[in-house]
Protein backbone atom coordinates (compact mmCIF):
# COMPACT_ATOMS: atom_id res chain seq x y z
CA UNK A 1 0.00 0.00 0.00
CA UNK A 2 1.59 3.33 -0.79
CA UNK A 3 -0.71 6.26 1.11
CA UNK A 4 1.70 8.55 2.54
CA UNK A 5 -0.32 11.67 1.84
CA UNK A 6 -3.44 10.00 2.87
CA UNK A 7 -1.94 8.66 6.07
CA UNK A 8 -0.80 12.37 6.93
CA UNK A 9 -3.43 13.68 5.86
CA UNK A 10 -5.59 11.77 8.19
CA UNK A 11 -3.00 12.03 10.90
CA UNK A 12 -3.77 15.82 10.35
CA UNK A 13 -7.81 15.44 10.57
CA UNK A 14 -7.52 13.15 13.45
CA UNK A 15 -5.59 16.23 15.34
CA UNK A 16 -7.32 19.10 14.40
CA UNK A 17 -11.24 17.46 13.62
CA UNK A 18 -11.95 19.40 11.37
CA UNK A 19 -11.62 20.01 6.92
CA UNK A 20 -10.98 23.50 6.89
CA UNK A 21 -7.86 23.08 9.78
CA UNK A 22 -6.49 20.24 8.07
CA UNK A 23 -6.45 21.61 4.54
CA UNK A 24 -4.79 25.02 5.92
CA UNK A 25 -2.41 22.91 7.73
CA UNK A 26 -1.03 20.78 4.69
CA UNK A 27 -1.61 23.03 2.09
CA UNK A 28 -4.68 21.61 0.36
CA UNK A 29 -8.37 22.81 -0.39
CA UNK A 30 -11.03 20.79 1.56
CA UNK A 31 -11.81 18.46 -1.05
CA UNK A 32 -8.31 16.86 -0.91
CA UNK A 33 -8.89 16.35 2.27
CA UNK A 34 -11.97 13.76 2.24
CA UNK A 35 -10.65 12.52 -1.35
CA UNK A 36 -7.78 11.25 0.83
CA UNK A 37 -9.72 10.24 3.94
CA UNK A 38 -12.44 8.14 1.49
CA UNK A 39 -9.37 6.65 -0.61
CA UNK A 40 -7.97 5.37 2.81
CA UNK A 41 -11.24 3.82 4.41
CA UNK A 42 -11.82 2.23 1.23
CA UNK A 43 -8.49 1.03 0.92
CA UNK A 44 -8.49 -0.09 4.53
CA UNK A 45 -11.50 -1.12 4.53
CA UNK A 46 -12.23 0.95 8.18
CA UNK A 47 -14.15 3.67 9.02
CA UNK A 48 -11.41 5.81 10.71
CA UNK A 49 -14.22 8.97 11.36
CA UNK A 50 -17.34 9.51 12.63
CA UNK A 51 -18.91 12.45 10.66
CA UNK A 52 -21.27 14.73 12.89
CA UNK A 53 -21.59 18.69 13.55
CA UNK A 54 -18.77 18.54 15.94
CA UNK A 55 -16.06 17.48 13.16
CA UNK A 56 -14.35 14.33 12.40
CA UNK A 57 -14.31 12.18 15.70
CA UNK A 58 -11.17 9.53 15.02
CA UNK A 59 -12.49 6.23 15.85
CA UNK A 60 -10.32 3.42 17.06
CA UNK A 61 -8.88 2.51 14.01
CA UNK A 62 -8.71 6.39 13.35
CA UNK A 63 -6.78 6.88 16.36
CA UNK A 64 -4.47 3.85 15.25
CA UNK A 65 -3.83 6.44 12.31
CA UNK A 66 -2.90 9.07 14.40
CA UNK A 67 -0.65 7.29 16.50
CA UNK A 68 1.07 6.20 13.68
CA UNK A 69 1.45 9.85 12.10
CA UNK A 70 2.69 11.07 15.10
CA UNK A 71 5.33 8.36 15.85
CA UNK A 72 6.41 9.21 11.58
CA UNK A 73 6.74 12.84 12.20
CA UNK A 74 8.59 12.65 15.02
CA UNK A 75 11.23 10.45 13.11
CA UNK A 76 10.83 12.94 9.94
CA UNK A 77 11.61 15.73 12.41
CA UNK A 78 14.47 14.46 14.39
CA UNK A 79 16.03 12.96 11.14
CA UNK A 80 15.84 16.54 9.40
CA UNK A 81 17.70 17.96 12.40
CA UNK A 82 20.13 15.68 12.02
CA UNK A 83 20.65 16.48 8.50
CA UNK A 84 20.86 19.72 9.63
CA UNK A 85 23.04 19.55 12.02
CA UNK A 86 25.68 17.48 9.88
CA UNK A 87 25.47 20.39 7.40
CA UNK A 88 25.61 23.37 9.67
CA UNK A 89 28.61 21.09 11.00
CA UNK A 90 29.62 19.85 7.58
CA UNK A 91 30.30 16.17 8.37
CA UNK A 92 31.05 13.51 5.67
CA UNK A 93 32.57 13.08 2.65
CA UNK A 94 33.48 15.58 -0.28
CA UNK A 95 34.35 13.17 -3.45
CA UNK A 96 36.55 15.12 -5.96
CA UNK A 97 37.37 13.26 -9.77
CA UNK A 98 39.99 14.40 -11.52
CA UNK A 99 43.46 13.24 -13.53
CA UNK A 100 46.36 12.32 -10.79
CA UNK A 101 48.24 15.22 -12.20
CA UNK A 102 46.11 17.81 -11.00
CA UNK A 103 46.09 16.72 -7.00
CA UNK A 104 49.10 18.89 -6.26
CA UNK A 105 47.52 21.78 -7.96
CA UNK A 106 44.29 21.25 -6.05
CA UNK A 107 45.80 20.34 -2.73
CA UNK A 108 46.09 24.07 -0.92
CA UNK A 109 42.09 24.60 -2.07
CA UNK A 110 41.27 21.24 -0.53
CA UNK A 111 43.85 21.81 2.87
CA UNK A 112 41.99 25.57 3.16
CA UNK A 113 38.46 23.34 2.80
CA UNK A 114 39.67 21.02 5.71
CA UNK A 115 40.87 23.41 7.70
CA UNK A 116 37.74 25.38 7.58
CA UNK A 117 36.11 21.95 7.91
CA UNK A 118 37.78 19.65 10.02
CA UNK A 119 35.45 17.28 9.83
CA UNK A 120 34.76 16.46 6.16
CA UNK A 121 36.85 13.75 5.15
CA UNK A 122 38.13 14.74 0.79
CA UNK A 123 38.05 11.55 -1.49
CA UNK A 124 40.14 12.09 -4.29
CA UNK A 125 39.66 9.75 -7.33
CA UNK A 126 42.65 10.48 -9.70
CA UNK A 127 41.77 9.11 -12.52
CA UNK A 128 41.32 9.98 -16.29
CA UNK A 129 37.66 8.33 -16.69
CA UNK A 130 35.02 10.50 -16.37
CA UNK A 131 33.29 9.68 -13.93
CA UNK A 132 29.32 10.68 -13.83
CA UNK A 133 28.23 13.44 -11.48
CA UNK A 134 24.32 12.29 -12.37
CA UNK A 135 24.51 9.10 -10.36
CA UNK A 136 26.72 10.52 -7.69
CA UNK A 137 30.11 8.85 -8.72
CA UNK A 138 31.54 11.82 -7.44
CA UNK A 139 30.29 15.25 -6.39
CA UNK A 140 32.93 17.69 -7.66
CA UNK A 141 34.49 17.38 -11.23
CA UNK A 142 37.73 19.11 -12.43
CA UNK A 143 38.10 18.87 -16.18
CA UNK A 144 40.51 20.21 -18.51
CA UNK A 145 39.71 21.22 -22.47
CA UNK A 146 37.07 22.77 -24.07
CA UNK A 147 34.11 23.58 -22.37
CA UNK A 148 31.62 20.51 -21.08
CA UNK A 149 28.42 20.10 -22.37
CA UNK A 150 27.01 17.54 -20.84
CA UNK A 151 23.45 18.16 -19.56
CA UNK A 152 22.25 19.26 -16.05
CA UNK A 153 25.86 20.13 -14.98
CA UNK A 154 26.80 23.34 -13.82
CA UNK A 155 30.40 24.27 -15.45
CA UNK A 156 32.23 26.93 -14.29
CA UNK A 157 35.93 28.15 -15.29
CA UNK A 158 39.37 27.71 -12.49
CA UNK A 159 42.43 27.67 -14.14
CA UNK A 160 43.60 28.77 -18.12
CA UNK A 161 47.07 26.76 -18.55
CA UNK A 162 49.49 27.33 -21.48
CA UNK A 163 50.91 24.24 -22.73
CA UNK A 164 54.65 24.28 -24.63
CA UNK A 165 57.23 21.99 -25.90
CA UNK A 166 60.08 21.48 -23.79
CA UNK A 167 63.57 19.07 -22.92
CA UNK A 168 66.13 19.06 -20.18
CA UNK A 169 69.07 20.67 -20.43
CA UNK A 170 71.31 17.37 -21.05
CA UNK A 171 69.01 16.68 -24.02
CA UNK A 172 69.89 19.98 -25.50
CA UNK A 173 73.50 19.61 -24.37
CA UNK A 174 73.47 16.31 -26.41
CA UNK A 175 70.98 16.97 -29.55
CA UNK A 176 70.84 21.00 -29.76
CA UNK A 177 67.98 23.17 -29.61
CA UNK A 178 65.24 22.47 -32.66
CA UNK A 179 64.10 24.54 -34.80
CA UNK A 180 60.05 23.89 -35.73
CA UNK A 181 61.39 22.34 -39.01
CA UNK A 182 63.47 19.64 -37.15
CA UNK A 183 61.16 18.97 -34.70
CA UNK A 184 60.00 15.48 -36.41
CA UNK A 185 63.89 14.38 -36.32
CA UNK A 186 63.91 14.41 -32.54
CA UNK A 187 63.11 11.99 -29.88
CA UNK A 188 60.05 12.88 -28.17
CA UNK A 189 58.14 11.45 -25.08
CA UNK A 190 54.11 11.23 -25.21
CA UNK A 191 51.11 9.93 -23.60
CA UNK A 192 50.15 6.53 -24.65
CA UNK A 193 46.61 6.91 -25.03
CA UNK A 194 45.09 9.72 -27.12
CA UNK A 195 42.34 11.66 -25.76
CA UNK A 196 40.66 14.94 -26.96
CA UNK A 197 41.55 17.00 -24.69
CA UNK A 198 44.92 16.92 -24.90
CA UNK A 199 45.71 18.50 -28.44
CA UNK A 200 49.47 18.57 -28.25
CA UNK A 201 49.64 14.77 -27.21
CA UNK A 202 47.62 14.52 -30.84
CA UNK A 203 50.15 16.22 -32.26
CA UNK A 204 52.92 14.50 -31.20
CA UNK A 205 51.08 11.45 -32.58
CA UNK A 206 50.43 12.95 -35.88
CA UNK A 207 53.71 14.90 -36.72
CA UNK A 208 56.35 12.79 -35.09
CA UNK A 209 57.47 9.28 -36.69
CA UNK A 210 56.36 6.82 -34.46
CA UNK A 211 60.13 5.37 -34.01
CA UNK A 212 60.75 8.96 -32.74
CA UNK A 213 58.21 8.94 -29.98
CA UNK A 214 60.54 6.66 -27.62
CA UNK A 215 58.86 6.85 -24.12
CA UNK A 216 54.77 6.50 -23.76
CA UNK A 217 53.25 6.50 -20.55
CA UNK A 218 50.02 7.20 -19.03
CA UNK A 219 50.70 10.19 -16.60
CA UNK A 220 52.03 13.53 -16.45
CA UNK A 221 54.23 13.03 -13.73
CA UNK A 222 55.92 10.30 -15.35
CA UNK A 223 56.74 11.84 -18.64
CA UNK A 224 57.95 14.73 -16.18
CA UNK A 225 60.86 11.90 -14.94
CA UNK A 226 61.63 10.83 -18.78
CA UNK A 227 61.55 14.28 -19.19
CA UNK A 228 64.01 14.93 -16.27
CA UNK A 229 65.93 11.87 -17.84
CA UNK A 230 66.56 13.48 -20.82
CA UNK A 231 64.50 10.95 -22.97
CA UNK A 232 63.66 13.71 -25.44
CA UNK A 233 61.09 16.61 -25.71
CA UNK A 234 57.76 16.82 -23.83
CA UNK A 235 55.04 18.83 -23.68
CA UNK A 236 54.61 20.35 -20.48
CA UNK A 237 52.55 23.77 -18.21
CA UNK A 238 54.52 26.40 -19.40
CA UNK A 239 54.79 27.48 -15.25
CA UNK A 240 56.04 24.26 -14.72
CA UNK A 241 58.94 24.89 -17.21
CA UNK A 242 59.86 28.65 -16.08
CA UNK A 243 59.88 27.24 -12.34
CA UNK A 244 62.86 24.58 -13.29
CA UNK A 245 65.98 26.20 -14.32
CA UNK A 246 66.63 22.47 -16.07
CA UNK A 247 63.81 22.50 -18.31
CA UNK A 248 64.34 24.73 -21.51
CA UNK A 249 61.34 25.55 -23.39
CA UNK A 250 61.49 25.14 -27.43
CA UNK A 251 60.67 28.16 -29.06
CA UNK A 252 58.17 27.59 -31.82
CA UNK A 253 54.86 28.54 -33.14
CA UNK A 254 53.27 25.30 -31.35
CA UNK A 255 51.50 26.32 -27.94
CA UNK A 256 48.40 24.95 -26.80
CA UNK A 257 45.75 26.80 -24.30
CA UNK A 258 44.42 24.62 -21.50
CA UNK A 259 41.51 25.50 -20.08
CA UNK A 260 40.19 24.18 -16.50
CA UNK A 261 36.82 23.49 -14.95
CA UNK A 262 34.81 22.84 -12.28
CA UNK A 263 31.58 20.77 -12.80
CA UNK A 264 28.71 20.37 -10.38
CA UNK A 265 25.60 18.58 -11.32
CA UNK A 266 22.29 21.00 -10.36
CA UNK A 267 21.08 18.95 -8.45
CA UNK A 268 23.79 19.40 -5.90
CA UNK A 269 25.06 22.27 -6.41
CA UNK A 270 23.54 23.94 -3.13
CA UNK A 271 24.50 21.78 -1.16
CA UNK A 272 26.56 22.97 1.82
CA UNK A 273 29.43 20.74 1.76
CA UNK A 274 29.30 21.28 -1.67
CA UNK A 275 28.78 24.81 -2.19
CA UNK A 276 31.93 25.30 0.53
CA UNK A 277 34.65 24.23 -1.43
CA UNK A 278 33.22 25.66 -5.01
CA UNK A 279 33.56 28.87 -3.10
CA UNK A 280 36.75 27.99 -2.06
CA UNK A 281 37.71 27.27 -6.12
CA UNK A 282 35.96 30.34 -6.98
CA UNK A 283 38.44 32.73 -5.08
CA UNK A 284 40.81 31.99 -7.51
CA UNK A 285 38.88 32.44 -10.51
CA UNK A 286 40.71 35.00 -12.58
CA UNK A 287 44.19 34.01 -11.20
CA UNK A 288 46.33 31.31 -11.99
CA UNK A 289 46.50 28.11 -10.46
CA UNK A 290 49.55 26.90 -9.41
CA UNK A 291 50.91 23.92 -11.10
CA UNK A 292 52.61 21.61 -9.54
CA UNK A 293 53.66 17.95 -10.32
Amino acid sequence: MNKWNEIRTAYKLAQYQTLSATAQDIGVHRSTVMRHIDALEEDLGVVLFQRNDKGYIPTEAGLEIMRLGEVTENQFSQFTSQIMSKEQALEGTLTITTIGDMASSLMPFIQEYQHSYPNMRVDFIGDIRNYNLEYGEADIAIRGGEKPTTPDNIVFPIADLEIVLCAHKNYIELMGVPTEKELPQHRFIAMKERPSHLPWNEWIHTNIPEKNIVFLCSSLQIAVRALEAGSGICALPKEIVDDNSDLIEISSNLQWQLPIWALVHRDMFNLTKIKAFIDILRSSEGKPINFKL
